[in-house]
């Protein structure tokens, strides 16, 4: 079996674009940019009324919540009487998860 080399320049043919195929190309790209122009600008024109009824819909039928000032606030919020005490982390199990590996110590 000969073998044969893939970047062999005679094995290289040409086809010359005659002006039958360059018409024929442009009149393809052509009708493929037009069809997406139609459907982009159907889309542009089913979706733009939806929107803007949703939107209308959700500005006129929506219950919006009364504004309330600062001092309405203060009011809401309420304060937690107590006395506090700090609390240190005198054991290295306080301080989160144990290496993995490493012993848990068992609580007593």
């Amino acid at each position: 079996m000969p073998w044969t080399d893939p970047f062999e320049m005679t094995r290289l043919r040409l086809r010359w674009l005659t002006g039958w195929r360059a018409l024929l190309l442009a009149a393809l790209a052509a009708a493929v940019v037009l069809s997406l122009l139609i459907v982009a600008t159907t889309l542009v024109l089913i979706i733009t009324p939806v929107v803007l009824a949703a939107l209308l819909v959700h500005r006129f039928l929506s219950r919006r919540p009364q504004r309330r000032d600062a001092r309405d606030a203060a009011r809401r919020l309420p304060v937690i009487d107590a006395d506090y005490e700090v609390i240190v982390a005198d054991a290295p199990a306080d301080r989160g998860p144990p290496e993995p590996g490493a012993e848990r110590p068992r609580p007593e």
